[in-house]
């Protein structure tokens, strides 16, 4: 499980993400609220949720050392097909609004 108890976020990583239109405490509500994850490339994670204003985010994340603790790589709009997964996956485990995803 991709549980995150300690999310580093080097310097330029606001900067990084500014690019993709999005600010870190967008991130921040991503993790919490309800969350997807999958695996990626080269110890990475990608985690799949949405922020307050409903809009899906992929942010990427990179495992550390430390138990629970990840540094934040990137963070981007979410793909169709992450968002189909997010809402396919909350949809069958009961834990997301059902009216407003079916729409998306």
């Amino acid at each position: 499980d991709v549980i995150i108890d300690t999310l580093i976020i080097e310097e330029d990583r606001p900067a990084h993400i500014a690019k993709h239109n999005i600010i870190i405490d967008e991130v921040l509500e991503v993790f919490t609220g309800n969350y997807v994850y999958i695996a990626g490339r080269e110890n990475r994670w990608l985690v799949i949720g949405k922020t307050a204003k409903k809009v899906f985010l992929t942010i990427v994340l990179g495992e550390r050392s430390e138990e629970n603790t990840y540094g934040l790589i990137t963070a981007r709009p979410a793909r169709r097909e992450e968002r189909s997964f997010y809402i396919e996956y909350i949809t069958q485990k009961g834990g997301e609004e059902e009216d407003e995803d079916k729409a998306s």
